[in-house]
């Protein structure tokens, strides 16, 4: 078996690690490859010099050169489990698909959380302020990077497995237990992972040509309805006119939402619910996104109390609405999200 890990500065990918190599997995990471170029560089293995030179090497031999690198290594041992780290790049990813049973496991904290850990470790290296922990998590998340440069944000939408690390080593290890359980058939997914599942099965319905959304509501461990994004129905969608009108006007994801001819999934899911006249109301919504300010309106008129969503979406807006109400819970998925 290989697990990948994939995540942000902080977030305890060094602790999963360690609870992996105790399970017997042996340990390995991509920046093995660029300690390796700064060492012969002559230049201080901080994180700020290691970024640069992890951009650089992939600029030069491409996304998935890291990968390449650590395949030809660990291939020597086929019956030995490994634990890869450092990866950072969604090419990086699809590269080590190529291994047989390769999970990729990625793990996350809020950003208050993150800059709590950075300043509090004094680790040699790190950030000693706000500003300039923010700034480099924004690095790796990818703003304003190059497409194979560092992509973690993307690359953790990718992953098998999510964990959402706000809490102590035993959670984690419980977490990671959890999924190593479902692989081998020892454990039942969770009600989470099943309509969040169920989500994703329904974005593959999508006809939308920028992101393909799920969204299921549920109840008492229920399905009631479920959506996905696309045109309304009976309508052509945007592939059969031609292309995406919101790609052809440039706007970016995010912003002017009127400017598209698709519904979206978490509004095609409350429109069922009123055509077929299901009581929503103290339900759940679970979303492969988080919903836009549009959506996040008509979820909560709708009555709905909580929304697990997957990945993050860049709506200001709709983040600023739900700090400032207090009838909906919303929190990041944890757990399976594809095998």
């Amino acid at each position: 078996m290989y697990i990948g890990l994939t995540g942000f500065m902080a977030t305890g990918k060094g602790v999963l690690a360690d609870i992996l190599k105790k399970k017997g997995f042996k340990y390995c990471s991509l920046s093995d490859v660029v300690r390796q170029e700064a060492t012969s560089k002559k230049l201080e293995h901080t994180r700020t010099n290691l970024q640069k030179i992890g951009n650089e090497l992939r600029k030069k031999y491409g996304g998935s050169y890291f990968s390449k690198k650590i395949v030809e290594k660990i291939q020597k041992y086929p019956d030995t489990n490994w634990v890869i780290d450092g990866i950072r790049n969604p090419l990086e990813a699809a590269e080590l698909r190529s291994l047989r049973d390769f999970y990729l496991v990625g793990i996350t904290s809020s950003p208050e959380t993150i800059v709590k850990r950075v300043l509090s470790r004094k680790r040699k290296g790190d950030s000693l302020s706000k500003k300039d922990v923010l700034e480099k998590l924004d690095i790796e998340k990818g703003k304003n990077e190059p497409t194979d440069g560092q992509q973690v944000a993307k690359t953790i939408d990718e992953a098998n497995f999510l964990i959402v690390n706000e809490g102590t080593k035993k959670d984690i290890e419980k977490k990671i237990n959890h999924f190593i359980g479902l692989i081998k058939g020892e454990e039942r997914p969770n009600f989470d992972e099943v309509f969040m599942g169920i989500s994703y099965k329904w974005a593959q319905r999508s006809t939308c040509l920028r992101r393909k959304v799920g969204s299921v509501i549920a109840k008492d461990s229920q399905q009631l309805t479920a959506g996905y994004n696309g045109a309304p129905r009976g309508l052509k969608h945007c592939k059969q006119l031609g292309g995406c009108l919101r790609e052809k006007l440039g706007i970016p994801s995010g912003q002017r939402h009127e400017i598209c001819r698709g519904t979206h999934a978490e509004q095609n899911a409350i429109t069922q619910a009123a055509k077929f006249g299901i009581n929503i109301e103290g339900s759940t919504l679970y979303c492969n996104t988080h919903p836009c300010t549009i959506c996040t309106k008509m979820i909560i008129n709708a009555g709905i109390t909580k929304v697990v969503y997957d990945s993050d979406y860049d709506d200001p807006l709709s983040k600023e609405i739900l700090g400032e109400q207090k009838s909906l819970e919303i929190v990041r998925f944890e757990g399976l999200k594809k095998i």
